[in-house]
Order: structure tokens, then C-alpha cells, then sequence
């Protein structure tokens, strides 16, 4: 199978910047903005449709539908790991997501842990995960007048190549200024605690119940990507659902499936990625999706991209 291309499901938040619609050859204006992409995924809502082979034109979850075992081979899920970008003109709102049983308990839905592979990000810039304290009166206080992210919010400074993991239950914002892709579990519940006055709806009641106080990032640097520089690989980031291996590609790269279908996301330069039935062209932020059933594939760049895999595994893809 060839690797599988989406059509990317944009919105427009009030915080979204210019920096996808300028990768993509798209038009941006204040009202629609194109701020956030969603590029890989079967949740509804925002899911994705085929935009190759031919499949053309069916919504990503009726195609793993029909092609399960082919596509998703050896994982316990019905759907893909999620990949989205996210151009922060603005602070996002201050959440915190559910893990798996009380999403599937209170809103039918899965749990989200997420990893952000920061793209750019302008001097100065930080984000906030985790909590500055454990002190549960004093934030809920805080979250009433929304002046929790403020109060509260501990400050992590990024820069191009920083890989941060946020688990489910930690408190968490992309700040301004941060140009980031997210790579995401299967749900798509987001409990806001703090909108910085924008005056959207707040979530407290069920974001304490999920809330971890206690929870902090993972953080990795990894160092802006060096056009031609020797092939490599390396671990981005682990989770209990995913794995990320980030590959340097000076000239082409083999990788295995091992079983698994894998997501690769073109994170610096361009990428050409192919299967023994055919080749797709991956500009800066764009993702493919490499079925089970196609053994190995190659990446040509120069570029870099991130390969992301559906865990348990301890193996490298």
C-alpha cells in the first residue's frame, strides 16, 4: 500500500497564527486563519479524509474501517495516533485532558497524552506544564477567576527542537510566539481551566477531577535541524501510547513497520516517503501514514521528520 496522505481538517482558533497557512501555499486573514491543523485523524469531528490512491475521498475512519488489518496491523486500536500543528499568536487556554478510564467513563470518548515537537519559537518564549503548586483550594480559587495560568502555571522555556510530553492530568498551555506538532493519543477531551479573560467556556468541575497537580513534562533537546547533515536517528519521546524516534535524513533512510503502522511527519526541509507500491511528497509540517502491511518504506530528504509509532514497545521504529 502506498504511504496514505490526509486532508488536513483546519480550524481557526482565536489564538492561531500564519505560520501554516505560509508553509502550505495557503491564504491567511485574521477570520480564517488556518491556526490548527489537524493532519492525522479518525476522530470525529476532525477527522481527516483519504486524499490519495484508491481510497480518494473516504473519511479516514470508514477507510481503517474497511482496511483494518492492513493499515493498523498488530495494535489493540481502531484508530491512529493524532497529528496536529499549532501556530500560537496567542497563549492557548489553560487545560488539562482525561486519561483513558474517566474518558471513557464521563465523555465516551479516549484519554489524550500529548507530545509537542516545538517547530520554532520566537526569543523569550516559554509554555506552561505542570503546576507551581499542589495546593488544591488555592487553584480552584484561581481557576474561578481565571487567573489560574498566572498564578500557577509553571514556565517552561522552548526553542527550535525541544520535545515536550504532557501526560494526561497536567496542567498545560502552548504559549505565544510557539510554532509547534503535536503528536497525540486517541481522544480529543479537553477540559479548559483559564482563558486568559477571552471569555470561552470554562470546565473546572470535571478539569479538577482529572487535574494531577503533582504531574510535570518530559523534556528533551534536541537542536534545531541542520539541512545535510549525516543521516541519523534518535529516541524524541515515549509515552504508554506512543513512541517517537526523530530521523535526520542527509540523502534516504530505511525504517521497518515491525507489525505496526507508523506516522511520519516532515518537522525540517521536505521529505519523499515511499513503499514498494508508491511515493508521497511531504512538505515542511505535512504527515503520511505508512500502512502495517508494508513491511518497510524509505525516507528521502534532506529533512527531518518525526516517526511515530502505537506502544507497548521498547523498540526503535
Amino acid at each position: 500500500m502506498e504511504p496514505i496522505v490526509l486532508e488536513p481538517h483546519y480550524i481557526s482558533p482565536v489564538w492561531g497564527g500564519p505560520r501554516i497557512a505560509q508553509a502550505r501555499g495557503l491564504t491567511w486573514s485574521e477570520h480564517d486563519a488556518h491556526g490548527e491543523s489537524f493532519d492525522v485523524s479518525a476522530h470525529p469531528g476532525i477527522e481527516g479524509v483519504v486524499a490519495n490512491g484508491p481510497c480518494k475521498g473516504m473519511p479516514f475512519g470508514a477507510f481503517l474501517r474497511a482496511h483494518r488489518d492492513e493499515v493498523l496491523g498488530d495494535v489493540p486500536d481502531d484508530e491512529t495516533i493524532q497529528i496536529l500543528a499549532m501556530d500560537a499568536r496567542q497563549d492557548l487556554s489553560v487545560q488539562v485532558h482525561p486519561a483513558e478510564e474517566y474518558a471513557q467513563r464521563a465523555e465516551a470518548d479516549h484519554g489524550k497524552v500529548e507530545a509537542w515537537y516545538i517547530l520554532a519559537a520566537r526569543e523569550g518564549a516559554t509554555l506552561i506544564a505542570g503546576c507551581t503548586t499542589c495546593d488544591r483550594a488555592a487553584l480552584r480559587a484561581a481557576a474561578a477567576d481565571d487567573t489560574i495560568g498566572t498564578r500557577f502555571g509553571e514556565r517552561v522555556a522552548v526553542e527550535e527542537g525541544d520535545f515536550v510530553l504532557i501526560p494526561s492530568g497536567t496542567l498545560h498551555a502552548l504559549g505565544a510566539g510557539i510554532f509547534a506538532v503535536e503528536v497525540g493519543s486517541l481522544g480529543n477531551t479537553t477540559y479548559r481551566l483559564c482563558d486568559w479573560g477571552r471569555g470561552r467556556e470554562l470546565h473546572v468541575d470535571k478539569g479538577f477531577d482529572v487535574l494531577d497537580c503533582s504531574s510535570k513534562p518530559t523534556v528533551r533537546h534536541l537542536g534545531a535541524y541542520v539541512p545535510l547533515a549525516a543521516n541519523r536517528r534518535r529516541p524524541g519521546m515515549l509515552s504508554e501510547f506512543f513512541a517517537v524516534t526523530v530521523a535526520d535524513v542527509a540523502d534516504r533512510m530505511s525504517f521497518s513497520c515491525d507489525g505496526r503502522y507508523a506516522v511520519v511527519t516532515c518537522v525540517g526541509g521536505s521529505a519523499r516517503v515511499a513503499t514498494s507500491d508508491g511515493e508521497v511528497f511531504l512538505r515542511y509540517t505535512e504527515s503520511c501514514v505508512i500502512a502495517a502491511i508494508s513491511q518497510t518504506y524509505y525516507v528521502s530528504g534532506p529533512c527531518r521528520v518525526l516517526v511515530s509509532v502505537r506502544t507497548p514497545t521498547s523498540r526503535t521504529p
